[in-house]
């Protein structure tokens, strides 16, 4: 259309043009558009970066699915496939959390049998670090196929397999190791110095004190004239030995304990406990000794009284005085002739009597532990 002209002076409203535009599978459309002076603002363009993430994100994080006729799967894009896929991704997740969780089990159960057990801290990073190995693997194979499916092909016997494979196999092992090792422990002992003189008469004072009846002994466990060794064991533990016969531990500022071995040789000479027999073989491989095993029938605690002349043999050993928390106590097996553990009571016997559960010693020296098999040369 042409401007018009009043009274000489051109008409100051811009041309206004009509343009048809078709759509696709509709009717043609009009729309208006201005001339130069006011034409639309385009739209701004968008970061890079961001549109490179949107494409990525687009692509193999969340891709769209096309589909047949009616909604039914294409050839090559069958959503089953995809669902699939993501169902064996949380596979490899869950048998990386269970390996993840036997790692901190395993990691647990070395702290209760011998506390900062540096071969549990390796069997639990071992296993966290399978744990992380086998999620990357899983991760990398999804995706891959991921993009595979959608270009309408299919990778078969990928390498994440054989990933996870070694990686089991790998813990399968360590877990091997860890058992064997459990069952020949051995506890290699550190650099060994002389006692001074009165570092040694100071020990010999202090046993006596702890231990009463061994007073009279004392000269046979210790000479006047011997000299007395200390060796620095693992979880701060201090040994003293004459030669190559280990007589007294002590965990940092503990009581000074005898070795099972001193114990043996003077069994009088130290307060008693007796488990039944169900408890021995907990009792030998490390566990803690709980009430039950004591408070049960064939357990037995002092009776707070003076033994009975009628009483059996075997049971008045166990009678006397009560013992209180933080003394050392020798642990005696039903049936059995000689101690099977040595330990400081976490509570009582009258406390165990009371309340018959929970836990008694935690922590202690037995028969067939590292200290016992432990060779001084």
């Amino acid at each position: 259309m042409e401007a018009r002209a009043s009274g000489g002076t051109v008409d100051p409203a811009p041309s206004i043009e009509l343009v048809s535009v078709v759509a696709e599978g509709e009717g043609s459309t009009t729309r208006q558009c201005s001339s130069t002076s006011h034409r639309q603002a385009e739209p701004s363009r968008k970061p890079m970066y961001q549109s490179r993430l949107q494409t990525w994100w687009a692509s193999n994080v969340q891709p769209t699915i096309v589909s047949g006729a009616n909604g039914s799967p294409s050839h090559h894009h069958d959503p089953r496939d995809y669902l699939a896929l993501e169902r064996t991704y949380l596979a490899h997740w869950r048998t990386a959390s269970a390996l993840v969780l036997l790692g901190v089990v395993g990691v647990q159960l070395f702290r209760l049998h011998s506390a900062g057990s540096a071969a549990g801290i390796v069997f639990g990073a071992v296993t966290a670090g399978g744990g992380i190995v086998i999620v990357l693997a899983g991760g990398r194979r999804y995706f891959l196929l991921q993009k595979k499916l959608i270009e309408g092909k299919m990778v078969a016997g990928w390498v994440s397999i054989w990933i996870d494979g070694i990686v089991i196999l790998g813990v399968i092992v360590a877990v091997l190791v860890v058992i064997l090792v459990d069952a020949y422990e051995y506890i290699s002992p550190g650099a060994k110095s002389k006692v001074k003189s009165s570092v040694q008469r100071a020990i010999r004072t202090k046993i006596t004190e702890t231990y009463p009846l061994l007073a009279p002994h004392i000269d046979e466990i210790i000479p006047k004239k011997s000299q007395l060794d200390l060796l620095k064991l693992p979880d701060r533990i201090t040994l003293y030995a004459l030669d190559t016969t280990p007589l007294f531990f002590q965990h940092m500022d503990d009581p000074l304990i005898p070795h099972l071995r001193i114990v043996h040789q003077f069994p009088s000479c130290f307060p008693r406990i007796r488990i039944d027999r169900g408890a021995i073989r907990f009792v030998l491989s490390g566990a803690t000794l709980m009430a039950p095993g004591l408070t049960s029938a064939g357990g037995r605690l002092p009776t707070g009284e003076p033994a009975a002349e009628d009483a059996d043999e075997s049971d008045k050993r166990y009678e006397g005085r009560e013992l209180n928390e933080g003394e050392v106590v020798v642990v005696e097996a039903e049936g059995k002739d000689e101690a099977c553990m040595i330990g400081q009571l976490r509570v009582g016997t009258r406390e165990v009597k009371e309340k018959k559960k929970g836990v008694v010693i935690d922590t202690g020296h037995y028969l067939g532990d590292g200290l016992w098999k432990m060779v001084l040369d």
